[in-house]
Formats: structure tokens, C-alpha cells, sequence
């Protein structure tokens, strides 16, 4: 397969990528309007995420599966040189040199994409992600403790040049607004080398860990804080179900509907999802008969 051939099958997979995330964005946007449920969303998330990891794969691996010709560079002939001498008087001359012209060639197209692709892949598989637009262009959230959550953003599609962060406001009022200060405790990102980068799944490991130390969060603190975050979420989900059985039994359906959308998201922050399907399933009971 000639270096074209690898391109045009690397674009015609970046088009499914391009509908992939477009997908993922719609599936979202009728989980927010309540067209589907939280179980629905995930399930067809889940599925659109594991195609997306496999075309990743595919265009990251693409090369190693790829036989190359190595095509000889064709010589110039030699130009005659003129055997009289030509005197400048430098003081007088000012040479205007044009800049030379970059020309990508085609294995420099595979081999960014290639790179692109790596570096989404690994995401994808170190964080929660979500892409915007583009594989290049991801938010990534992370979970600090169980109670403090951050979206960072991170634009990459010149990598290996550094990456454009999308700071928000609630995470540079942790460094009194001050953006030096935050990248003061990322030195990868502040001495970034482009000529021997990191990859970007370190760069978000080391932008977590800046958070982490802020808080003051080591393991001990986060598990004993989580084990009493845990217990008290439990106490409120509980108190919720026996108020949506008290709300069916005095067939006060409308109030019964409010009551399971919050144990449905309560229940997914505790990753209790049998709790999740059967009052995604009363929600819809719920629904019918309010209406």
C-alpha cells in the first residue's frame, strides 16, 4: 500500500471518528433533555467509546502492518561553476534571503496522524474523556476526592508542540488566579521540549497530581474522606427510596418521578448500578402514570 493509499484510509477513518464524537455528543444532549435514560446513555456510550478505541488503535498501528519501498531521491546534475571570480564589497550588499518553503510530505501527514492518534488512545484509556470536534481536542475530568471534581482542557493537534490548556476559573482560584503559579507545579508542561516530548496522558497525570497537593489529599485522607463521603450518600439514598415508596402508595406519581431522578444520579456517583436500572425502570412507570 503506497504512503497515499495509507492517507486516504487514515482520513476515511478520521471522518468515522469526526460521527463517532458527534454521536457521543447527541446521546448526551437527550440524556440532559430526559429522552433516554442514564442506563441507555451508558450503554450506547460505552459501545460508540470501544469503536472509537479500535479505529485509534487501527490508525496508531497502521505503519507496523505496512510494507514501505524506499523510493531513491532522484540527483540534480551538477551545475558548471564559473571560473571568474565575482568580487562583492559586502559593506554595500544586504542579501535578502526568501524563506524556504515547507513542503509536509505524504509519510509526515501518516506519521503526525499516527502520533495523534497514540496520544488520544492512551487518554482514553488513562482518564474519562470526552472529544470535542476532534481527537485532538479533549476534555478530561478529573476526580480529586470523591467531592471535588475538575474538567481540564487540552488541545494537542500540533503535538509534539506544546499542548494549549483550557484552564477553569474554580481551578486557578486554587492558585490565587494566577496562571504562572499553576504551572509552576507542572514542570513538565512549563519546560515542555518539543524536540523530546512527554506524552500527553502525563502531562494530565502531572496536572492531577498539582490538584491533588493543593488539597493536601495523600491516600489516607482520601480513603478515610471517601469511606465517610460513601456512608453518608448511602443515608441520603436511602431516606430517598423510602420517600418514593411513600409517594407510590399515595399515588403522588409527579413528586415519585422528581424523587427517582435523584436516586438514579446518586446511585451512579456510588456506582451502585443495580440501584441505577430498577429506578430507571420506576421512572418510567412513574412517567407514564403522571401523565
Amino acid at each position: 500500500m503506497s504512503d497515499q493509499q495509507l492517507l486516504e484510509k487514515i482520513n476515511g477513518l478520521k471522518i468515522r471518528i469526526r460521527e463517532i464524537v458527534l454521536d457521543i455528543q447527541g446521546i448526551k444532549g437527550q440524556l440532559e433533555r430526559s429522552a433516554i435514560s442514564l442506563e441507555e446513555f451508558r450503554a450506547q456510550k460505552t459501545v460508540l467509546e470501544e469503536e472509537l478505541r479500535n479505529i485509534l488503535e487501527q490508525i496508531a498501528e497502521i505503519k507496523e502492518k505496512t510494507e514501505f519501498k524506499i523510493i531513491p531521491r532522484a540527483e540534480k546534475p551538477t551545475a558548471q561553476v564559473k571560473e571568474e571570480p565575482v568580487h562583492i564589497k559586502e559593506e554595500h550588499v544586504k542579501i535578502k534571503e526568501k524563506p524556504p518553503e515547507v513542503e509536509v510530505s505524504t509519510s509526515e501527514l501518516i506519521d503526525k496522524e499516527i502520533q495523534i492518534a497514540g496520544e488520544a488512545k492512551d487518554l482514553m484509556y488513562y482518564f474519562q474523556t470526552e472529544f470535542i470536534e476532534s481527537v485532538s481536542n479533549v476534555k478530561i475530568y478529573l476526580s480529586i476526592t470523591l467531592e471535588n471534581h475538575f474538567i481540564i482542557g487540552i488541545e494537542y493537534s500540533k503535538y509534539p508542540e506544546r499542548p494549549i490548556l483550557d484552564i477553569p476559573s474554580e481551578v486557578l482560584e486554587l492558585f490565587n488566579n494566577d496562571l504562572l503559579k499553576l504551572y509552576n507545579k507542572i514542570p513538565l508542561y512549563l519546560n515542555w521540549d518539543k524536540e523530546n516530548p512527554v506524552r500527553v496522558y502525563e502531562l494530565a497525570t502531572e496536572i492531577e497530581t498539582a490538584l491533588i497537593q493543593v488539597y493536601n489529599a495523600d491516600i489516607n485522607t482520601i480513603l478515610k474522606k471517601s469511606v465517610e463521603f460513601v456512608d453518608k450518600e448511602k443515608e441520603k439514598l436511602d431516606t430517598l427510596i423510602k420517600a418514593v415508596k411513600k409517594c407510590s402508595t399515595n399515588k403522588d406519581y409527579k413528586q415519585a418521578t422528581e424523587l427517582c431522578y435523584s436516586i438514579i444520579d446518586l446511585a451512579s456517583e456510588l456506582q451502585d448500578y443495580d440501584t441505577v436500572k430498577t429506578y430507571t425502570s420506576k421512572l418510567n412507570k412513574f412517567i407514564k402514570k403522571s401523565s
